[in-house]
């Protein structure tokens, strides 16, 4: 009986599903994009190309996103936009990897008469370590804090299960949890160096804003 219910209810449907998607085409043009918002506090939100997943210099990507905007107050980009300028509370950057697309994104709130200085700084420091690199000390600090700080990762039965379904839906391999801190510590200053200065791009680095930024015009783009 549960056959033949399962034949009339589902008969109809197509042996094979429809093709998945392929690569997304990304349009990032570079400049500022304003959405106009009543709120007395701007958030933007930035990215250009990122790095597949997979890719040779994916780690050395890694830790230079750690130096210039996802080391929390060591980055390059809270020092400069929070700790010297006070323009924000917060902002950080990440590499995002989904499965049609590689994005190198970030995102930064501050008042509305303070949001445009904020997104030059922004860009400023883009364009400083896609030319001048970071140091060696840097990288030393990046370093210490993505390989000591990973264990920690593992303090329960709940933590382990995502990080295990995490590495299958990236397709890491089984060793990766063993090999991961040996493949951060290879990574060398002449590698992260090399990678800012073929990856990030500052014509190219998109800021999309929700608010009522002063001296930023709605629908236009201004580098």
């Amino acid at each position: 009986e549960l056959s033949a219910l399962l034949d009339r209810l589902l008969g109809d449907l197509p042996e094979t599903g429809a093709p998945l998607p392929g690569r997304a085409e990304l349009n990032l043009p570079g400049g500022t994009h304003v959405t106009p918002f009543a709120t007395p506090q701007s958030v933007a939100v930035f990215a250009q190309p990122g790095i597949d997943r997979d890719h040779e210099d994916f780690f050395a990507a890694y830790l230079l996103n750690h130096i210039l905007g996802g080391g929390g107050f060591e980055s390059r980009l809270m020092t400069e936009v929070r700790e010297k300028r006070g323009l924000t509370y917060g902002v950080y950057a990440y590499l995002a990897n989904k499965d049609n697309a590689d994005l190198w994104a970030g995102s930064v709130a501050s008042a509305n008469d303070r949001i445009a200085e904020a997104i030059e700084v922004i860009r400023d420091q883009w364009a400083r370590v896609q030319t001048e690199g970071v140091t060696q000390a840097e990288l030393d600090d990046a370093k210490t804090y993505l390989t000591g700080a990973y264990p920690l990762r593992f303090d329960g039965n709940g933590p382990i299960a995502n990080i295990a379904v995490g590495m299958q839906m990236d397709g890491l391999p089984t060793d990766y949890i063993a090999t991961r801190n040996d493949k951060v510590m290879a990574v060398t200053l002449e590698d992260v160096n090399r990678v800012a200065r073929e990856y990030l791009d500052p014509d190219k680095l998109t800021f999309v804003v929700v608010g009522q930024p002063d001296g930023l015009m709605p629908d236009t783009a201004a580098n």
